[in-house]
């Protein structure tokens, strides 16, 4: 009875690890893009490759100095290429069906595959190729080829198969030496280690990042496998393992070949379905299969840079989202691989849903970068933290020597380091985690802003003086709307915090208090609008969202003043504008309830900057020069569909309490309701089912006594699910916990 019950799990576990994608998972073309910038991008938070690129990428490791450090790139010896052989030569194009080759990214089960048919020969060779999402130091190949039945005689069929790799040019980032060459008869392993050339900060790195890289096969020569014509499968694997340590490299390389290659994949597979399954997940009901893949999508390229939380050893320090992903990094159109406010204010919100554990290890790593944020603010004349507008390995000023004015002016990204720790403490309410790491960096933040404000005593304000808002297009103005709102918003969370973390300092916070309030808010009192900064006016053409986001995300002001600004900034954004721009409009004008432009500028986030084939977003819209991987793209089109149409927020009352918000939900065109399976709150992890004005809420059960719904006046005490419907007169609601 035992073995029987033992068979029957076995026979569940591979049916579900094997089982057919569904198609909303899957895409599938048949021939390639036009411009191989748009393969898909794996990674697993620790290596990272571009399918058919020259480079591989380590989290953390960058070389470069100051403005110059980039990802450092590894060449990419994992972009193998199978060839069916025998000793006339190998199969050319002539032997290929006419759509006998597809190209598929599997988002579910988290690889990409070409498989290929040859009509004469009677053979399919199948080749796979993915970063592991357990076995982290891990990149796996694998090719597996078919004699088909009903084919030709297998005398006449190929006798071998022929690898070659294809990694690109030597690196420039890296200076590597032959450790070991490995020998099958030793059972030692090709071994490299690579040393990076240029320090990014001596006071901050004072010697050469070194990594390590194990192979289960040399490919520096192509690689003929015999295949006797007798055996009808044949299956081959190629194993890298990367790591800074080189016992951890060796660990991970002999326990992942302990592994059958069946097992091996069926791990990988298992822990990207647990993701979907356990952890994260939208399901789009309606008529909307485009816009499904392109949200699944969106998910697994944010996910794929971020690090695994279940791993076969420990993970290393997280080195933050940049704006392409860990996957790219080494060009001026990937960011270099920075970190900037993208990661705060366009990506963090999503994260936060996917689990605490996956936001907590974006903001330790500006928490680990402290002290390289007070050092920056001291050297250029300020109290406090400032955190610099680009950073990298070191957590120092690394923005681009190009654009010197960007990294002196763009001062708003240590407020929006604040406010994504006050919204997430909105969302965890993590007391713990909030005086240990957000209180540490909410002061030092409130002191840079103090010293950086010029306050005029006459007239009782206090300004920001020669800024740049998020609107590069406009360097040395005063009084950046935006960057004004969340400074205020930023003073008064550390003041709170201060206080409810045990500091006793009154003066400080009077200070921070005095400070924010006298800060100026411009705002036009004729046209009832604020405008972008002193002096701005009305349709001068701006880069992106800027001003609008007093509305959403900021929540500083959602008057008829911020429906204004709307109407006003949404005629002055140049078309060329970065995808996270119309989300921002989107979601603003959903919360104003204007559904038609809402809908209008939602599907114009995406769909000019989605490529058609693996959905991978440009950073601008077609016909424009811009980044590929566009994670703060995706990061702005998710925030629109599930904190635009679904309504949902988590933030600070004017009386301080940290609540979860509900407005009125609407759902995008052709979609008939929109199922989100995590909202973690508080200790709870609950599950969003919204349609047109209605939604259901489905909580697990969570330690306390429930949950309190707030709508004006009126106060009810929840369950762990209730339902929601709403008028377009209705109050806001409310959630907050009960204790």
């Amino acid at each position: 009875m035992i073995k029987r019950i033992i068979f029957i799990v076995n026979i569940a576990l591979l049916q579900s690890c094997f089982a057919e994608t569904p198609k909303t998972y899957l895409l599938k073309i048949n021939s390639l893009p036009s411009d191989l910038n748009f393969m898909p991008t794996l990674g697993n938070g620790h290596l990272g490759y571009t399918v058919f690129g020259d480079a591989i990428f380590m989290n953390g490791v960058y070389d470069g100095a100051g403005g110059n450090s980039k990802r450092a790139r590894i060449p990419n010896w994992l972009n193998i290429s199978a060839e069916v052989c025998d000793r006339f030569g190998c199969a050319t194009g002539n032997d290929v069906d006419v759509n006998g080759t597809s190209y598929e990214m599997d988002l579910r089960d988290g690889y990409f595959r070409v498989l290929t048919t040859y009509r004469t020969l009677g053979i399919s060779v199948e080749q796979r190729t993915y970063p592991h999402k357990f076995y982290n130091r891990a990149l796996v190949y694998e090719v597996v080829a078919k004699r088909l039945a009903n084919r030709l005689s297998k005398v006449n069929s190929p006798k071998f198969l022929k690898l070659t790799c294809f990694p690109g040019n030597s690196s420039d980032a890296f200076d590597f030496v032959v450790v070991s060459n490995g020998s099958s008869s030793s059972g030692d392993y090709r071994t490299l280690r690579g040393r990076t050339k240029v320090l990014e900060f001596e006071k901050f790195q004072p010697d050469p990042q070194e990594i390590f890289v194990l192979f289960s096969e040399p490919l520096d020569q192509p690689l003929q496998l015999q295949w006797p014509t007798w055996q009808d499968e044949f299956t081959y694997r190629v194993i890298i393992t990367i790591d800074r340590e080189e016992t951890i490299a060796r660990k991970e390389l002999q326990d992942v070949l302990q592994l059958s290659s069946r097992n091996l994949l069926q791990k990988h597979t298992e822990s990207w379905n647990s993701f979907w399954d356990n952890e994260f997940s939208i399901e789009i009901r309606g008529d909307a299969f485009e816009l499904s893949q392109i949200v699944n999508a969106g998910i697994f390229y944010l996910v794929s840079s971020l690090p695994s939380i279940e791993t076969h050893q420990k993970n290393e320090p997280f080195y933050g989202l940049s704006p392409t992903g860990l996957g790219r990094g080494n060009l001026e159109a990937d960011y270099q691989g920075h970190n900037f406010w993208d990661t705060e204010i366009w990506m963090l919100p999503v994260v936060s849903l996917f689990g605490y554990d996956y936001a907590k290890e974006v903001l330790d790593y500006r928490s680990r970068k402290l002290e390289a944020a007070k050092y920056h603010a001291n050297t250029t004349g300020y109290k406090g933290a400032r955190f610099p507008w680009e950073s990298a390995h070191t957590g120092t000023e690394v923005t681009n020597p190009c654009c010197p004015e960007v990294s002196q002016q763009e001062i708003h990204i240590s407020p929006d380091i604040s406010f994504a720790l006050q919204k997430f403490f909105a969302q965890s309410h993590d007391n713990a985690w909030a005086c240990d790491t957000a209180w540490p960096i909410t002061r030092e933040v409130a002191e840079f802003l103090v010293s950086r404000a010029s306050c005029d005593d006459s007239q009782n304000v206090c300004h920001f003086l020669d800024v740049m808002g998020p609107d590069e297009d406009h360097p040395d103005v005063n009084d950046n709307v935006y960057t004004n709102a969340v400074s205020k918003i930023a003073l008064n969370f550390a003041e709170w915090l201060g206080k409810t973390c045990g500091n006793t300092s009154t003066e400080l916070m009077e200070k921070w208090r005095e400070v924010s309030d006298r800060l100026v808010i411009l705002r036009d009192d004729n046209l009832d609008y604020h405008p972008q900064h002193q002096g701005y006016i009305p349709n001068t053409i701006v880069k992106q969202a800027d001003t609008i986001l007093l509305g959403y995300p900021l929540n500083f002001d959602t008057s008829i003043t911020h429906s204004n600004d709307l109407r006003f900034y949404a005629n002055a954004t140049r078309e060329s504008g970065p995808a996270m721009t119309w989300s921002m409009f989107a979601a603003n004008y959903m919360r104003s309830l204007q559904i038609q432009q809402a809908n209008e500028y939602f599907e114009r986030g995406y769909k000019s900057y989605v490529r058609p084939e693996f959905k991978v977003w440009s950073e601008t819209p077609l016909g424009y020069e811009g980044s590929a991987n566009f994670l703060t793209g995706i990061g702005g089109f998710l925030q629109a569909l599930i904190f635009g149409y679904g309504a949902l927020d988590f933030g600070r009352t004017i009386d301080d309490q940290f609540l979860m918000f509900f407005g009125i939900t609407m759902t995008p065109p052709n979609v008939d309701e929109v199922h989100i399976s995590s909202i973690p709150y508080g200790d709870a992890k609950c599950s969003l089912t919204f349609r047109n004005r209605s939604s259901s809420i489905e909580c697990s059960d969570r330690i306390g006594q429930g949950f309190q719904m707030v709508q004006g006046q009126k106060k009810t005490v929840l369950g762990k699910s209730f339902n929601l419907t709403r008028s377009n007169e209705d109050p806001p609601i409310q959630i907050s916990l009960l204790r």
